[in-house]
């Protein structure tokens, strides 16, 4: 399973475990696994993010809620920064580091 964020057509986007038949053509539609909406909140130094639950309380939730492509703008990669977030609550709790700069 991987991480991805998936924006809909009604422009929600959620962060979660995909499926490996995600790229699969011939499927109309993929699961997702532990699900969280992806909100924008202002705050005083600028812009956060913030997870918000998506379906956490059916029993889908950890099994794997099956999405229809059709109601899918674009899939793409999260920000290692997101995908933090995401693992700290979700996974393991390892950080993947990021690159350091060259000075």
């Amino acid at each position: 399973m991987t991480i991805k964020l998936i924006t809909f057509k009604t422009n929600h986007t959620i962060l979660a475990q995909t499926d490996e038949e995600l790229s699969n053509k011939l499927f109309d539609s993929f699961k997702i696994k532990q699900p969280v909406q992806v909100i924008v909140q202002p705050t005083k130094e600028g812009p956060m993010m913030g997870f918000s639950p998506f379906l956490d309380y059916t029993e889908e939730f950890n099994l794997g809620i099956e999405i229809n492509k059709s109601d899918v703008l674009c899939v793409t990669t999260p920000s290692r920064e997101l995908e933090n977030q995401y693992n700290q609550v979700f996974g393991s709790g390892i950080q993947i580091a990021s690159a350091i700069p060259k000075v």
